[in-house]
This record gives structure tokens, C-alpha cells and sequence, in this order.
């Protein structure tokens, strides 16, 4: 189960990427789907994420096959980190709205921020699903759970984020020159 769900995981990585990275580059979606583009989007995320999420869920439920213990005073870090990865998820979805979580920027729902979490953090809400990864493995304090941390830092951080990159100056200077 292990490896079903880290491959899951980083599937879901890879099919949002190349979906974001279509609608960016081609208006794949505008193109086939019309006035149902964002929710035509927002129905092969919540499949692909569901999925993945839904295997981490089982496995952590049942408990992975393949364990790397760690010390059990490790898992109240566990709670802290969880704090700091909500509310750095938070002040990213206060700066962004709610759309973002479903790549709504690219769908004609523009929302830009720059400032607050932006001004500390490139991708906050990455480093939010990170940071979930890392508390988790202390919570259940084994260590294989770094794996999905390491999906999540390499295939959020490192290839999603990049692709879903916007200039901000721009992209807001556009949008003022359209009002």
C-alpha cells in the first residue's frame, strides 16, 4: 500500500501540472470544454486528489508495510508542525481565495497576492502540504512517511510550483489595463 499511495501521490502531482501547464500554454481547456473549463478542471482534481488522498488516509489507517521508527517523544513536534502548516495554509488562502486550490488563476478567476505570506514564502500552500508530510511522520513518529514529504517537496515545490508560476506585476497590470 505504501507504494500504490506515493505513486498516487505523485500522479496527482504530475496530472495537475500537465493540466495547468495545458490550460497556460494551449487554453486546452477553454478549447474543449468551453464556458465548462474550470469545473470540467475541478472534476479531474477531485478524482486524481481524492484518489491520493484517500490511499495515504487507508494507509495510515492500517499502518504502512515497510516502518522506520522513530523515537515516540517525537509526536507532540508532530502537533506543532501541524499548527504551523495550517496556518501557513491559511494566510495563503486568505491572500489567494479559495479558487486557487483548484487552480482557479487560470480559469479567468484571477486572484494575485504578493504581500503578506507571498512576501515570506514563494509557494505557502506547498510548503503547507509539506509541512503536513513532516507532521505526520511525527505524529506516527516513523520516519517512511518522509517519503511523501520528499513527493511533495520535489513534485509541488519543485515542478508544480514552477509551472504554475504567474508574474504577479504582470498578470496584475494586465488585468488593470483591461478595467
Amino acid at each position: 500500500m505504501l507504494w500504490t499511495a506515493l505513486a498516487a501521490l505523485a500522479a496527482a502531482i504530475a496530472i495537475n501540472s500537465a493540466a495547468v501547464w495545458a490550460q497556460k500554454r494551449h487554453r486546452f481547456y477553454d478549447r474543449v470544454f468551453g464556458g465548462r473549463a474550470w469545473t470540467a478542471h475541478i472534476a479531474l482534481l477531485v478524482v486524481v486528489w481524492g484518489a491520493a488522498i484517500a490511499l495515504i488516509v487507508v494507509l495510515v489507517l492500517g499502518g504502512p508495510e515497510l516502518s522506520w521508527p522513530l523515537p515516540t517523544w517525537v509526536r507532540p513536534f508532530g502537533l506543532v508542525v501541524t499548527v504551523a502548516a495550517s496556518v501557513i495554509f491559511g494566510l495563503a488562502i486568505r491572500a489567494l481565495g479559495a479558487q486557487a486550490l483548484f487552480n482557479g488563476n487560470f480559469f479567468g478567476r484571477a486572484r494575485f497576492a504578493d504581500g503578506g505570506i507571498y512576501a515570506v514564502l514563494a509557494d505557502p500552500m506547498y510548503v503547507a502540504y509539506t509541512l503536513s508530510f513532516v507532521s505526520l511522520t511525527l505524529r506516527e513518529a516513523d520516519a517512511v512517511y518522509l517519503l511523501f514529504a520528499l513527493v511533495s517537496l520535489v513534485g509541488l515545490q519543485g515542478v508544480e510550483a514552477r509551472v504554475e508560476r504567474i508574474d504577479v506585476a504582470a498578470a496584475i497590470a494586465a488585468t488593470s489595463d483591461r478595467a
